[in-house]
């Protein structure tokens, strides 16, 4: 923010033109109108996915002097992923700690991406262009999936990426060093981003030894980087469990033609349209600086579920959208001249692509979801210190605690991927069961390669943990239940259906 509100700094210039504050307006618009919505989200229960609420319970914790605890996870987010970034944005979460405040940062610092866009493509198309091709980062359904799809710390990567290839076009060498650094800090895959960003800037530049030796510095420094990163995954994992193994196991146990089949499956295939459809795939013509995009796609692709729809309807969209929207601006004088050369009219593409991603809402955005609003109990008589074990759609609203538990963990006895037990040292003082829970438990726990076989018993411990606790509210399909209380209220909850 610092860089918008001077005139000068390092030689960087602020453009202060018309177009500036239109965008900066424009900026402010769309924060404030995803921050509005991913607030109203979370005060109607609608962040279910757990990330939402693991990373704040983590940011809560660390604001607490347990740094990096995660109780929802039974260890510390480390174990998970690598990300300093959470160190630098603290001082503002302690100032209002809830996951409000991550969801406020997340709809701004996509906003605020939109500015390295309109000063690249100025560069490479002038002010003619630019503004509008800003506007199109702002209205493209794969940035709003990104926006509205829980909390996480990858959201941030498109400000800071986009304003270190800003400052490389630039040749300004110190801030493209400091925004990759800040890029680095965001999680431990964007290592693998840098390093291509690095090798393509001392391809780019063989006759100037000055940028190539910055793009050396960059890839040593994210090689260097990531390797201590998975020493700190490592470290911290419960039982020192890598992810790889599960995503990647597969590889060790197949042939030629199984791999070749994979690679090119439909899901593949979905996923590479999805992320070039609202471009109307324009960056294949120069696609360059879509190689920053490469090792991130290799991982989703080999992966052993593979790519699909999902990627792009998720949060993935921000390892792939920066190189996206670069190689987009280096391609679209090429394609605008082909529209003119059948037209004869500079703004016919620009336009139609705005409509096009506009069009896209409905399908591949912000409209695709139609939110069912639950009826949900009355939480103001659980006090803020009370331990609380939750199902999905209420965790996020009680993670701003020191003790919440997922009761879908307990219900496995078993963390993520079964890489420890999961170890509730206390009985909670409150338990919340959201009955639809229990359809994800059969259809996805039941069949799950790890979760499995610890479904088994897993209505049993849930029957046995019950038989202290009574039931204090019902609220549609949701049960709120308080340690030793006698309840009068009637309610269904039978497992013997779901044994």
């Amino acid at each position: 923010m610092f860089l918008f509100c001077n005139t000068h700094l390092y030689g960087y210039n602020i453009d202060m033109s018309k177009n500036s504050k239109i965008l900066l307006s424009l900026i402010g618009l769309y924060a404030i109108i995803f921050s509005v919505i991913s607030i109203w989200k979370y005060s109607n229960f609608l962040y279910g996915g757990l990330d939402l609420a693991i990373i704040n319970n983590v940011f809560f914790n660390t604001a607490h002097g347990s740094w990096f605890w995660s109780s929802i996870q039974d260890h510390a987010y480390p174990g998970d992923h690598f990300t300093p970034i959470l160190i630098l944005l603290l001082p503002i979460y302690y100032l209002w700690q809830s996951p409000e405040t991550l969801l406020i940062l997340q709809s701004i610092f996509l906003g605020l991406a939109a500015w390295p866009i309109y000063k690249i493509a100025e560069i490479k198309l002038g002010s003619k262009y630019s503004l509008w091709i800003a506007v199109l980062w702002l209205v493209c359904p794969l940035t709003h999936n990104i926006n509205l799809f829980e909390f996480h710390f990858i959201a941030f990567l498109p400000f800071f990426l986009l304003m270190a290839f800003y400052f490389y076009i630039q040749k300004s060498y110190n801030l493209l060093l400091v925004f990759s650094f800040l890029s680095l800090l965001i999680r431990e895959d964007v290592s693998f981003i840098l390093i291509v960003f690095g090798i393509l800037i001392i391809f780019n530049n063989l006759k100037d030894n000055k940028a190539r030796q910055y793009g050396i510095a960059i890839s040593l420094t994210s090689i260097f980087y990531l390797l201590i990163a998975m020493r700190v995954i490592n470290a911290f994992s419960p039982s020192n469990f890598s992810p790889f193994a599960f995503y990647y196991n597969w590889l060790t146990d197949t042939n030629i033609f199984e791999f070749i089949s994979h690679i090119l499956s439909y899901l593949n295939f979905e996923m590479v349209v999805g992320f070039l459809l609202p471009l109307m795939f324009i960056p294949l013509l120069r696609p360059k600086w879509l190689l920053l995009a490469l090792i991130p796609l290799l991982q989703i692709m080999l992966s052993i579920s593979g790519g699909g729809a999902l990627v792009w309807q998720l949060h993935y969209g921000a390892l792939f959208l920066p190189a996206i929207f670069i190689a987009f601006i280096y391609s679209f004088n090429k394609a605008n001249a082909l529209v003119y050369k059948k037209i004869q009219t500079n703004y016919l593409l620009i336009i139609a692509l705005i409509v096009v991603n506009i069009y896209l809402w409905i399908d591949f955005g912000i409209l695709k979801d139609s939110y069912e609003i639950k009826k949900a109990p009355d939480f103001s008589g659980i006090s803020s210190e009370a331990s609380v074990l939750s199902s999905f759609n209420y965790l996020a609203n009680f993670s701003s605690r020191d003790r919440v538990y997922s009761l879908h963990y307990h219900f496995l006895s078993v963390g993520q991927f079964a890489q420890a037990e999961y170890k509730i040292e206390e009985t909670p003082d409150y338990i919340i069961i959201d009955k639809t829970d229990f359809e994800y438990y059969d259809e996805t726990l039941k069949t799950s390669a790890w979760a499995g076989e610890y479904y088994i018993d897993g209505y049993l411990r849930l029957e046995e943990l019950l038989t202290s606790y009574g039931a204090i509210e019902v609220a549609g399909e949701t049960i709120v239940f308080e340690k030793d209380y006698v309840s009068q209220l009637e309610y269904s909850l039978d497992f013997e259906k779901y044994k």
